[in-house]
């Protein structure tokens, strides 16, 4: 377990027009809550938390005005079009008392069934555990250089000692698989070509034709 420091203030304002106002000097608002405290609302330095997010340290120690706060976060929200940090819920932790959190994934080694041509794809970049604090991980190392074209890894596959995954064991995080084969053009024309082929040319009936038959309606 590793753990980084975090310096916050006491935000005294609230409401969106505060919080807004605390962005553009700068800083990103959160809050801190937990351990049967009461919840705090922060101003913490936007640079300082997006190095600190950088880091991946999974425990933080946050200090307000003298005081320290062993925590780890909890959400993090980002702007939808700018990408940048707008806000961060932050949870006391306590030893002895789990805790359930979001931790990254990391992939490690390289699949041979990419080698033989196949595709890897993520379907999950982080996953959500439970465990005491002393056991928390900055990540989880996912090793895929076992993987053929057609292997995957499931949560279940995991095993991780301390460590219970909040998920459906049979959840898919990650696979290697065929890639969807493109049609060339000339490929195309030639189904094109052959449905033609294939296909019965209609009948036409002529004015003369039908006169004639109506003719021959009568006379009979």
């Amino acid at each position: 377990m590793s753990e980084s420091v975090l310096q916050a203030t006491i935000r005294e304002g609230i409401g969106k027009a505060n919080a807004r106002r605390l962005r553009r000097s700068g800083y990103v608002p959160g809050t801190l809550y937990g351990v049967e405290k009461e919840c705090v609302a922060l101003s913490i330095h936007k640079k300082e938390l997006e190095k600190l997010l950088s880091e991946t340290h999974s425990v933080i120690n946050v200090k307000i005005d003298g005081s320290e706060h062993k925590s780890v976060f909890k959400e993090i929200q980002f702007h939808p079009v700018k990408g940048d940090v707008i806000h961060v819920d932050l949870q006391r932790i306590k030893a002895g008392q789990e805790i359930s959190v979001s931790v990254p994934l990391k992939f490690v080694g390289e699949a041979p069934g990419v080698k033989m041509g196949g595709l890897f794809q993520t379907i999950k970049s982080d996953l959500d555990i439970s465990t005491l604090p002393k056991y928390l991980p900055n990540e989880i190392e996912i090793d895929i250089s076992s993987l053929e074209i057609g292997d995957s890894i499931h949560v279940d596959d995991l095993k991780l000692e301390h460590i219970t995954f909040d998920l459906d064991p049979e959840e898919l995080i990650c696979s290697v698989i065929l890639p969807k084969k493109v049609e060339e053009p000339e490929e195309v024309e030639e189904a094109f070509e052959e449905a033609g082929e294939e296909a019965e040319e209609p009948e036409v009936i002529s004015q003369k034709s039908k006169e004639e038959d109506e003719s021959e309606a009568k006379e009979g």
